[in-house]
């Protein structure tokens, strides 16, 4: 195994990022998966070319969770979670993150898990600190 030698602080920058955390949770079915990863997709390419009519993401990420709830039965099952980050702008009420969550949420259930019961999403604000090492990018504040 290598050798890592711990940078020094003067090695890294940081700085702490307040945001919104928002997690949606679908039934983990291989319909599902094209469809959510194209959606999600779709809204990464729209903030890249400046379109923000709809809801856009910087980015979003997938795990999967198993466990059981009660719905028409006993559910137990595989979810697919799709957590997104979004930044929170202390210019914006909490009515904008609400609109962002509706709009994720029917777009989801209609265009991606028409047949399922229900489609959980919910939200976290937080905060996170970002490192980066110094001499990766020209702008420390990427």
């Amino acid at each position: 195994m290598a050798d890592r030698t711990s940078g020094s602080v003067s090695d890294v920058t940081s700085n702490s990022q307040s945001v919104e955390c928002v997690e949606i949770y679908i039934p983990k079915k291989l319909e599902h998966l094209s469809e959510v990863f194209n959606y999600l997709r779709q809204k990464i390419v729209e903030r890249s070319e400046g379109r923000t009519d709809s809801v856009t993401i910087d980015g979003f990420s997938l795990y999967e969770v198993d466990g059981a709830f009660l719905g028409r039965t006993i559910y137990q099952e595989r979810t697919l979670v799709v957590r997104i980050l979004f930044a929170r702008d202390p210019e914006e009420d909490a009515s904008v993150i609400q609109r962002k969550i509706l709009e994720l949420g029917r777009d989801i259930a209609t265009a991606v898990a028409l047949d399922e019961e229900e489609l959980w999403v919910c939200h976290y604000p937080q905060s996170i600190v970002v490192f980066r090492p110094l001499g990766r990018h020209a702008d420390p504040s990427i």
